[in-house]
């Protein structure tokens, strides 16, 4: 096995929950945003709503998952 394919192994569930605790605010932005969508329309949606729901998902991804998003770059040789 290379460095590349070996298997990672997932974060502690102690930093697990403690994302979740930090990304749980975030998850009042993501229903302002529905809400907003839903109520006002989409023009009324900012780009901080949709920036802070973006980072809420990422957030609540790592803590379901236990592992970050795995980006594939490919190497320039």
């Amino acid at each position: 096995m290379t460095e590349q394919d070996s298997p990672r192994s997932p974060l502690p569930a102690n930093v697990r929950v403690m994302i979740a605790l930090t990304a749980s605010p975030t998850l009042l932005v993501v229903g302002m945003l529905l809400y907003t969508i839903f109520v006002d329309g989409w023009q009324k949606v900012t780009v901080s709503m949709i920036i802070f729901s973006l980072l809420c998902i990422l957030a609540y991804y790592v803590v379901i998952t236990g592992r970050p998003p795995r980006l594939h770059f490919k190497k320039r040789n």
